[in-house]
């Protein structure tokens, strides 16, 4: 392929990236999306053949497409003030005319630089249109070919400026500068420019949301979380599968509902009238920031057992029709970008509206746990409030209170009471989501007496009804099922179809503790292979949002400090492996000389010393540049500089130290040799052992006691030869 064909058909390629990004955030016009396809493909039909008829066909004066373009810009004024009403979307719809425009009119060098400016401001549109995972690969596929066609754009720009280096029209035409090498160095420069543009996400430092940010996203409905709530409601939505959040454990390793009841909990009801539940305790009180940044409640007067550990949660949400947010019972705490966190009477926790993006907040919850005192108490006293609101029930057929007692025949304590009621609920009644579409006048009685079947809201229903009856408080609960563990990312995928009612109950000494009557439905077998591939793209999905979407400056800190602490950790790793070769080299060498000495295997010793020695030195004859000194850490290279500076100034007294001496030995030797400086010498060896062979940190107090016994030695002077006896004399 020649110089200009690859030039011209990579900036179509550049342009047809763009309008694909354009694409994929479903935000154009089906019109549009066909005729700048068929743009793309002219345009490269005419590189590729340029007598087709097709290009032709499209080939306008210069007036005709000028006419095209002020209507253009007519039809903009228009979807801007009329239509879509969002400068965005209406100035997307604007490009995409121009793309068409240009890539149809592919004559001069300025066409192909409005080209290149078109795509970009394409890409770049539908970065602020879509935070799908999609756009990572279109990014990446965009820079490869920006790369190309920027590369043979300047080519082609050096061929125009040197004309007289080709000397015809046929060998400049001809000429292929696009070889092997070319190929894989532009591959190369693409790469680099990928990784370069990764390392500028990571160290820029974040800002806020910019002005195009703006929701564009469909609501997901769901059912059950409003302040009042008819029975099957919840149900309405069991067969949708729609993700609508993802929940991590930061502090748990493994499914957290292997080990414990989990429920995400969103609203309860205290009130049933026969058909609707009612929240009486709606009202609700807007919460301060705490110290930690987080929101929460008053703490309630009554005491309760909180001693439970905390259980943190990390919760992605996706924008849903509702503003209430969810955390396994019961959330103490909510912390995240929030323009306001609200709370009611129940436990409930809420924003003031729904947030039409996906958004995520960390959630602090204290599971529930039962007193011993409640386990076994037989007529519990509760108090005038929760007697008030949690004891009332509708009118009702005796036969629901004479059902009650009789399931409860047997249990002494009103907790076993509750336990009999849940058990008979589950074990009796069948879970159907088909309970037909007739309204009946009580459904309450029919799911227990006629059609013994229903889904979770008519189960929770029976057993707080048959309990108040009891004398018992309790009351209805609304939320999500923990859904699919994703053993990929360590995180609970929830869904629509998770959606479930369930029931507290109050007790004394315990507060609300939850029970579920609903009994276990069997999911329907999935293709494995097809499940796990899913759970991983949802795995890599959920990464997307959290590291690239949603990264910010704290998370720019948090990285900076994970990567100087793990530097420490190899540091200190490092110097304590050096520290125990070198301390087992010490004693290698003092076990080699004990042995040297020792007569009988003195020979065989000195062979293998004098092998070792012929082997190191023809290391070093190979390595000529390599020391031990290059092998050593900063702190133990500043004790062995403070060494080898004691040992000079010893050298230039006369006292010289052998190379087979260690050092303490080599102190002693001082000791008996030069008595006056023996008690700096001493000390400084000391030191230097500690730092160069131990595990010791090297800090100022310790550079300056050096330096303090160094200028010591310094100032000694020993007496002259004449003045001393010669010490251990030869004979």
């Amino acid at each position: 392929m020649n110089l200009e064909r690859a030039y011209r058909l990579s900036s179509i390629l550049l342009t047809a990236v763009g309008f694909l990004a354009l694409i994929l955030t479903r935000e154009l016009p089906v019109g549009l999306i066909v005729f700048g396809t068929a743009a793309v493909i002219v345009s490269a039909l005419g590189v590729i053949r340029p007598g087709a008829w097709v290009t032709r066909l499209c080939r306008l004066s210069p007036g005709a497409w000028n006419i095209l373009l002020v209507a253009a810009l007519v039809a903009f004024v228009l979807d801007l003030l009329l239509l879509s009403r969002d400068v965005l979307p209406a100035a997307v719809h604007f490009l995409v005319v121009l793309m068409i425009n240009k890539l149809l009119n592919l004559h001069q060098k300025k066409d192909f630089l409005h080209l290149y400016a078109i795509s970009l401001l394409g890409v770049l549109a539908a970065a602020a249109l879509t935070r799908d995972i999609w756009y990572g690969g279109v990014f990446f596929a965009y820079l490869f070919v920006a790369i190309w066609a920027l590369l043979l754009n300047h080519l082609r720009n050096e061929l125009d400026e040197h004309p007289g280096d080709l000397v015809s029209q046929d060998a400049r035409t001809a000429w292929q500068p696009l070889t092997r090498n070319f190929f894989w160095t532009v591959n190369g420069i693409a790469v680099g420019a990928f990784c370069l543009t990764l390392a500028v996400f990571v160290v820029i430092p974040r800002v806020g949301a910019g002005f195009f940010e703006k929701n564009r996203t469909t609501l997901i409905r769901t059912s059950g979380f409003s302040e009042r709530v008819d029975l099957g409601d919840i149900g309405a939505v069991k067969l949708d599968p729609t993700v609508v959040m993802r929940v991590e454990f930061p502090d748990q390793r493994g499914p957290v509902a292997e080990r414990m009841p989990l429920y995400f909990r969103g609203m309860a009801y205290d009130r049933y009238d026969g058909r609707t539940w009612a929240n009486s305790f709606a009202r609700q009180l807007m919460l301060d920031h705490s110290v930690d940044g987080s929101f929460k409640p008053l703490p309630a007067k009554k005491a309760t057992r909180r001693d439970s550990p905390a259980l943190r949660q990390e919760i992605l949400i996706e924008a849903l029709d509702t503003a209430v947010l969810f955390g396994a019972s019961f959330i103490r705490s909510v912390r995240g970008n929030f323009p306001m966190v609200l709370a009611d009477g129940m436990g409930g926790f809420s924003m003031s509206y729904p947030l039409s993006i996906r958004f995520q907040y960390t959630a602090l919850s204290i599971p529930d746990e039962l007193d011993p005192s409640d386990r076994t108490s037989v007529s519990p006293v509760y108090p005038a409030l929760i007697a008030a609101h949690f004891l009332q029930v509708p009118a009702l057929s005796p036969r629901v209170e004479e059902l009650a007692r009789a399931v409860t025949r047997d249990g002494s304590t009103a907790y076993e009471k509750a336990r009999m009621l849940e058990r008979y609920l589950r074990k009796t009644y069948r879970y159907s989501l088909d309970v037909g579409t007739a309204v009946s006048e009580n459904p309450l009685e029919d799911f227990l007496f006629t059609r013994q079947t229903g889904f979770c809201e008519h189960y929770a229903t029976a057993m707080v009804v048959m309990l108040r009856t009891l004398g018992i408080p309790a009351r209805l609960a609304t939320g999500f099922l923990p859904g699919e563990w994703n053993d990929f990312g360590n995180y609970y995928a929830v869904r629509q179809q998770d959606a479930h009612a369930w029931v507290e109950v109050f007790w004394p000494a315990s507060g609300w503790i939850t029970f579920d009557p609903t009994p276990g439905i069997m999911a329907p077998p999935a293709n494995r292979l097809w499940a796990k591939i899913g759970r991983a793209v949802d795995s890599v999905r959920l990464r997307w949002d959290r590291y690239v979407i949603r990264y910010n400056f704290r998370d720019q800190v948090a990285a900076v400090q994970t990567i100087r602490d793990r530097g420490d950790r190899i540091r200190d790793q490092a110097s304590g492996y050096l520290g125990l070769v070198a301390r087992w080299m010490t004693g290698l060498r003092e076990t080699a000389r004990q042995l040297i000495t020792d007569h009988a295997g003195g020979a065989s010793v000195m062979a293998a010393a004098v092998a070792l020695g012929l082997l190191w030195m023809a290391a070093q004859m190979r390595h000529p540049r390599r020391r031990c000194r290059d092998l050593l850490l900063p702190r133990q290279a500043a004790a062995a500089k403070c060494y080898a500076r004691m040992l000079r100034h010893l050298e230039a007294q006369g006292i010289s130290k052998p190379a087979g001496t260690t050092p303490y030995e080599f102190a002693n030797r001082v000791r008996t040799e030069w008595q006056d400086v023996s008690s700096y010498v001493g000390p400084l060896t000391e030191l230097y052992c500690r730092i160069r062979f131990g595990l010791d940190p090297w800090g100022p107090e310790d550079s300056q006691k050096a330096d303090d016994l160094l200028d010591a030695i310094r100032l000694s002077r020993r007496q002259p030869l004449s003045r001393r006896q010669p010490l251990n004399p030869r004979p």
